[in-house]
């Protein structure tokens, strides 16, 4: 890159392919960070608070057993009224992960 003298401003001359560069450089950071996001299941417009049912078809448990995991303190949930709860997805997402870390069986 070469700079060339001006009064109020620094201009920064780029050959094409020294800006194709940055550019490919620019966008495979972005592609990254967004590629993480997904996988991490945070894409946009995903929910991140479920509703009870939801939670059970996520999780594929029974409602008894999701209840006694709340109660126990294992899975946290947000009581948004006084019948309705509200599970955090990363929260199911992170027993799920350790329940496959103890040999893919959640103790309940």
């Amino acid at each position: 890159m070469e700079k060339l003298p001006c009064s109020d401003a620094s201009m920064v001359l780029l050959t094409l392919s020294q800006l194709r560069g940055m550019l490919d450089s620019i966008l495979d950071e972005k592609i990254t960070l967004m590629l993480d996001a997904v996988g991490k299941g945070q894409k946009r417009g995903e929910v991140e608070y479920l509703t009870t049912q939801q939670a059970l078809d996520f999780i594929h448990l029974s409602k008894p057993t999701l209840n006694k995991l709340r109660r126990e303190g294992r899975i946290t949930a947000l009581n948004s009224s006084d019948k309705r709860v509200l599970y955090k997805r990363s929260e199911l997402v992170a027993y799920l992960e350790a329940s496959k870390q103890k040999g893919g069986k959640a103790s309940c």
